[in-house]
């Protein structure tokens, strides 16, 4: 991993942002039942919180979502991933067993509405550039689906190609965290109406949580935001 991993914006959306953490030293394991216990208390506020039919007009929600449109991106057909972690609480599913981070990662996304992608240092190439889809350029998402962008896209790039399609809709197989890795990169994307305030506070809740529940040491979190 580099000293220090750095988002250069070069398709600028005003008011978009990017936390950046580093995890180093990981050592991934299943999460332990006190996390499931947790995780429980947790879905009963979100539950407590949250209306289903009510998250059209949620404005975190509603600022996601006309960002993706405005880039040619259907929200209501591929949701942003914390949109689409909260919807399955809601409905009153629980989240999927991956591993003691990404169980954290899920939870916390559902929880502060601020969608969160995790990249395997090891695996990524250059200079990570938030920037528009090439026309014709194929995108492979964990699980192995391929999508071929129409050059409007909003994707996330390092110089091999998309690592994550939309803004954070989609993670790269190709950079996908696995039992095997030690050097991970967390991001959480901040859509215009995600001020510095509740990016800070979602950014600290989420450290909080991956001290508390994942063997790991993590840097101090830098906020990239556009210069738009």
């Amino acid at each position: 991993m580099n000293s220090r991993t750095s988002i250069r914006f070069e398709t600028s959306p005003s008011g978009t942002s990017i936390v950046v953490i580093e995890l180093h030293n990981l050592n991934l394991n299943k999460s332990s039942k006190a996390f499931e216990e947790y995780e429980h208390s947790l879905f009963q506020q979100i539950r407590s919180n949250n209306e289903l039919l009510d998250l059209g007009s949620e404005p975190l929600i509603k600022s996601y979502r006309a960002l993706h449109w405005a880039f040619g991106i259907d929200p209501t057909k591929k949701r942003v991933s914390s949109e689409a972690v909260l919807r399955r609480v809601l409905q009153g599913e629980n989240l999927w067993r991956i591993s003691d981070l990404v169980d954290v990662v899920n939870l916390a996304s559902a929880y502060h509405k601020i969608p969160i992608g995790l990249i395997d240092a090891a695996k990524i190439s250059g200079q990570l550039v938030l920037r528009q889809a090439r026309s014709g350029e194929v995108f492979v998402r964990i699980g192995g689906e391929e999508l071929e962008c129409r050059g409007r896209e909003l994707v996330l790039a390092d110089d091999k190609g998309i690592i994550c399609y939309g803004f954070a809709i989609h993670d790269s197989d190709r950079t996908k965290v696995t039992k095997k890795s030690k050097q991970v990169i967390l991001l959480l994307y901040g859509a215009p109406d995600a001020t510095k305030e509740i990016m800070d506070e979602a950014t600290n809740f989420t450290l909080n949580m991956v001290k508390q529940w994942v063997d790991c040491t993590a840097s101090e979190p830098i906020r990239y935001v556009s210069p738009g």
